[in-house]
């Protein structure tokens, strides 16, 4: 029966989570992820012994060590503490205020959690309105992988709850079209892991504004493209542990079995966070990559497959063979560069046919 309400330590909230048994037990994890460095270095040796026996020696072993990292991070609880300051990505970085408050309907809007000013970084370099108006080139706005407790720039100890990350989806796009000038019909939706949640949401909300009257995005064009990599699209499963230890890829993959942090404040079936189980109609083609032996593999195919059913609806499912989660970001530090650059090659192929 498949999981709707989050676990009671969906979020880790123990000893290890709090100072000194933090610090303790990091130290504890280094040591021990020394003697499984040298422990796996030998043992991964014969292909046998592999987690694929199709695996090199590289992929085995450095997947292992990031599933080791990825163990620690679950147990401290760990989350990164962002702010609103540019350090090192100097102009790169912008600040962006929250949009008009009509601009936030329906599920978006909460008693509780509002918009807040959020930061994003350009790349290659922040691009004057004047040369986006010349160019007339495609911008895609990515959300990063990362839990939807976590998303907003809060984070570290005071995450903000659902619907914040949604919001900040929300006010990005927005600043897109109506602060630097850029057509709807210019910019593809991107998202890897949970980052993908959130482009679907955003997704689906600009298909459920389009009849509300006066809102400032409901009569312009719908966006190029969506881009999901290894996309978070059915929390039911992905918030139960016990399912996702049983599944047929955990051994292939590195995370782990407390796959994510699902929010605790609203159901875990809900049609934004979990789309696989509430596929819509949108004119917006979809491009959804998985990894062949990943956890998500199975709801991944199932959300393209109820996609695609939906007349009208176009996608494509891009699905990689032998490769664990999110190799479209870790691809080179796994030993999958190759696997990684199919992917992107595969993704601009399909926005630009």
């Amino acid at each position: 029966m498949a999981r709707s309400l989050a676990d009671d330590d969906a979020v880790p909230n123990g000893w290890r989570t709090r100072q000194p048994g933090c610090a303790i037990w990091v130290i504890i994890a280094i040591f021990r992820g020394l003697l499984e460095a040298v422990f796996y270095s030998i043992y991964y040796i014969p292909s046998f012994l592999r987690q694929s026996p199709r695996w090199t020696y590289r992929e085995a072993y450095t997947t292992r060590l990031f599933k080791g990292c990825f163990r620690i991070i679950t147990e401290i609880g760990f989350t990164q503490s962002l702010s609103l300051e540019p350090g090192k990505l100097g102009d790169r970085w912008v600040t962006i205020d929250p949009a008009p408050a009509s601009a936030y309907c329906g599920d978006f809007t909460s008693d509780t959690i509002k918009p807040e000013t959020v930061g994003g970084t350009w790349y290659p370099k922040l691009p004057s309105k004047q040369s986006l108006l010349e160019e007339q080139g495609l911008v895609v706005l990515s959300f990063h992988s990362g839990s939807l407790l976590t998303y907003r720039l809060a984070g570290g100890s005071n995450p903000t709850p659902y619907p914040g990350a949604m919001q900040d989806a929300v006010t990005a796009y927005i600043y897109l079209i109506k602060e630097m000038g850029i057509s709807p019909s210019r910019i593809i939706l991107a998202g890897d892991s949970t980052g993908s949640t959130i482009a679907v949401a955003l997704l689906r909300y600009l298909v459920s504004i389009k009849d509300v009257q006066d809102h400032e995005l409901a009569h312009l064009p719908p966006p190029k493209a969506c881009f999901l990599f290894s996309p978070s699209v059915e929390y039911c499963f992905e918030g139960d542990p016990e399912a996702v230890s049983a599944n047929r890829n955990i051994k292939t993959d590195y995370v782990e079995a407390r796959l994510s942090r699902p929010p605790e404040t609203v159901r875990l079936d809900d049609p934004y966070i979990s789309p696989a189980l509430h596929p819509f109609a949108t004119p917006v083609p979809i491009f959804i990559q998985a990894g062949g032996v990943e956890v998500l593999c199975d709801s991944v195919r199932g959300f393209f497959n109820a996609m695609s059913a939906i007349p009208g609806n176009v996608a494509e499912h891009f699905e990689v063979p032998d490769v664990p989660h999110d190799i479209y970001v870790v691809g080179h530090l796994l030993g999958w560069p190759k696997e990684q650059e199919d992917i992107h090659e595969a993704a601009a192929r399909f926005v630009l046919q």
